[in-house]
C-alpha cells in the first residue's frame, strides 16, 4: 500500500522535502512506517522520541493499522505560548 507522508518545520529541512511516498506492505502500523522512514532519514534519528505523528490530521497510536491512501505527519516537538 501506498502511504504519503509529509513533514513540518525542522523535519522538512532535515529531510530537504516537504513529503515523499512510501510503499508499506498490508497490515502495516505507524510503528512500521515511522522505522521505514527513520531508515530512509536517519538524521531524524536524534528526533525519534520526541516527533509527533498524526494519521489523517488526528493523533493515535503507533499500533494503529494503516490504510492506502492515508496521509501521516511528521512534526517536530512544538512549544509555544
Amino acid at each position: 500500500m501506498k502511504i504519503l507522508v509529509k513533514f513540518f518545520a525542522s523535519c522538512r529541512e532535515l529531510c530537504g522535502k516537504t513529503s515523499e511516498r512510501f510503499q508499506l506492505q498490508d497490515k502495516a502500523t505507524l510503528r512500521d512506517l515511522r522505522s521505514v522512514v527513520m531508515s530512509m532519514h536517519p538524521i531524524l534519528e536524534n528526533m525519534r522520541d520526541y516527533l509527533l505523528i498524526s494519521l489523517n490530521e488526528t493523533f493515535v497510536t503507533e499500533q494503529t493499522e494503516l490504510k492506502e491512501g492515508d496521509v501521516v505527519a511528521f512534526f517536530p516537538p512544538v512549544s509555544g505560548g
